[in-house]
């Protein structure tokens, strides 16, 4: 008696026990894999059993080999989650979109995949036939079958896109960088909530006075990365505004802002200065202004001032660190003007306040602008919609095609 196979690929699944019993046993194949799934395998002669691997490529494979019959590509160049318009007002891309090109043959059934790092995190079914020249579309939103979208998995060359209809695969990786290398944009569509994590590059920028200060540079440090996420974050949390959140295409989401310290792809570098004078200094970070607001960035330091003689001096740090930072980040989506001109609050160049009183309660007070009042409302200071939206809007990506 003799079993004799003769196929492409002969694929043996093995759960629990197999047996095949001959005298003789034949199996000719280009691939032969036998698999236990929960079991052990056991191969036994009372003679001797040979496997034999012939060919240049008898190593094991991490990935499957590219078809020669379908191909997929990365169509769009551009993408922003959930479809966040830009400062404008223009629209953006909300889909990555790719095309699978057939060259030979036809496809009854094709499966679309996301994998990250070689693990499937998404799938769809193709269930339209397609034959030797279509080429068919298809597109992703960027989210997770658990509905997580990864600004990092993009950033960080982790994952590839594949069609497969199991026999024949093609595979094209997946990859771009932001528009703003500082940031990480991390959403979670179930709970409506974004996680933002922006990297600035804080220096000790020293004591100025006699006093011995009495606080360091790490505890500066510390309160100015508290403030970036005291007031850039919306996280319909405050106790006098209820309106912090961001809406998006009509659905509302909290948004974390979190900064973290590291000279790694981060914003321009602003010194933290402990002044233990008398007299009081005021912070400003120009940046990398430019055009006729490069006067102003000649004479205004980048830094953040602590004045430890002033009142409530380390609320008022934690505020002026969120702002001077601001900066930075509405300089990114809205320009020199809007950014250094604190949002028609104030003369760009002089950096003098136009009259601008405080919003009547229970409005938000933005923490960008200036206002005329000699002092502010801490509870009601935020970062507004508008410029918290530019700031998720920053982590556009470029998609890189193959």
């Amino acid at each position: 008696m003799a079993i004799v196979k003769k196929a492409n690929n002969i694929n043996i699944q093995v759960s629990n026990n197999y047996t095949s019993l001959s005298k003789t046993s034949h199996e000719y194949s280009e691939e032969v894999i036998i698999e236990a799934l929960k079991q052990n395998l056991e191969l036994s002669s009372q003679k001797r059993a040979i496997m034999q691997g012939f060919g240049k490529d008898a190593e094991k494979k991490d990935t499957p080999a590219e078809s020669k019959l379908l191909e997929i590509k990365v169509r769009k160049d551009t993408f922003v989650p959930l479809g966040i318009p830009c400062f404008r007002g223009d629209q953006e891309n909300n889909k990555i979109k790719f095309q699978i090109i057939i060259k030979e043959g036809t496809f009854d059934k094709l499966t679309f995949k996301i994998k990250n790092e070689g693990t499937e995190i998404y799938s769809e079914e193709i269930a339209q036939s397609l034959k030797v020249g279509d080429i068919h579309d298809i597109e992703w939103d960027g989210f997770s079958k658990d509905k997580i979208y990864d600004s990092t998995l993009f950033t960080d060359n982790k994952l590839t896109a594949e069609v497969t209809d199991g026999t024949s695969t093609s595979a094209v990786n997946v990859s771009g960088q932001c528009k703003t290398e500082w940031i990480d944009l991390k959403i979670d569509d179930n709970n409506k909530k974004a996680d933002v994590t922006i990297r600035v590059n804080l220096k000790d920028g020293g004591v100025i006075g006699t006093n011995p200060p009495i606080y360091k540079f790490s505890d500066l440090e510390s309160m100015s990365l508290d403030g970036i996420h005291l007031y850039w974050s919306r996280m319909k949390n405050r106790s006098k505004i209820s309106t912090d959140i961001v809406t998006i295409s009509g659905k509302e989401y909290k948004v974390e802002v979190k900064g973290v310290n590291t000279q790694e792809k981060s914003m321009d570098d602003v010194s933290l200065v402990y002044n233990g004078s008398e007299k009081w200094l005021r912070s400003s970070n120009p940046g990398s202004v430019s055009g006729l607001l490069s006067f102003f960035g000649q004479f205004a330091p980048q830094r953040v001032v602590y004045n430890a003689k002033e009142n409530n001096e380390e609320r008022d740090f934690k505020l002026t660190s969120a702002h001077e930072i601001g900066h930075e980040i509405v300089k990114e989506f809205g320009g020199d003007k809007y950014s250094y001109g604190h949002e028609g609050s104030s003369n760009p160049i002089l950096q003098t306040p136009n009259t601008n009183p405080l919003p009547p309660t229970p409005k938000e007070v933005n923490v960008m602008e200036y206002y005329s009042d000699a002092y502010y409302d801490y509870d009601r200071t935020i970062a507004s919609e508008k410029d918290v939206l530019g700031l998720l809007w920053c982590s556009k990506l470029k998609i890189n095609k193959k």
